[in-house]
């Protein structure tokens, strides 16, 4: 084995695994580097001023209920979406429709918005399982609309039906989750 001990009496054990210091300053040809710190004891650098994350405030409601309110503000949510999709298309392209590549992008965006907005309202809600009941919520619910709604999504009535779809595909959705995490 061959001696890894420095003149000093510490001991080698290989190259810092510290992190390098990328600071905007420039070395001019007269600067010297600064000294550094030995290996075995790395200064840390300051990491600047540290944002604490606020948690979610929590009401405690049941789960159909919760359920059920979510699925109202969803539906809401997703009639808004959906119309300022269509104003947009309609600035743009000069028609309601986005067609195929834009309006499938649109759809996505609408639906992943959705179920974020209804997994962050179900969290508020004290719901077990947010996400999972939130994305299934959103799933049953453009099941829903494209069965039934479809051709009627231009009409006024459709505003007030498809928050009332929501909080049925909520209220379903919640019942399946705790079902089977019951069973689990």
């Amino acid at each position: 084995m061959a001696d890894d001990t420095k003149p000093d009496g510490t001991r080698d054990d290989g190259p810092s695994l510290a992190m390098p210091s990328f600071t905007r300053r420039r070395r001019t040809k007269d600067s010297a580097p600064a000294p550094q710190a030995p290996a075995s004891a790395p200064t840390p650098e300051p990491a600047g001023p540290e944002r604490a994350r606020r948690p979610l405030p929590r009401i405690a409601l049941d789960g159909l209920p919760a359920a059920a309110l979510t699925g109202v503000v969803v539906g809401a949510l997703g009639v808004l979406l959906v119309w300022l999709a269509g104003a947009g298309c309609e600035a743009v392209r000069g028609t309601s429709s986005c067609g195929g590549g834009p309006g499938l992008l649109a759809l996505v965006v609408v639906l992943g918005v959705l179920a974020w907005a209804g997994a962050l309202l179900l969290r508020v809600l004290s719901v077990p399982d947010a996400g999972s009941t939130s994305l299934l919520g959103v799933g049953i619910l453009a099941v829903l609309v494209m069965v039934f709604l479809l051709g009627a999504l231009d009409q006024w009535w459709t505003a007030v039906a498809v928050p009332v779809a929501a909080a049925a595909a909520y209220g379903v959705s919640w019942w399946v989750t705790t079902a089977v995490v019951r069973e689990d």
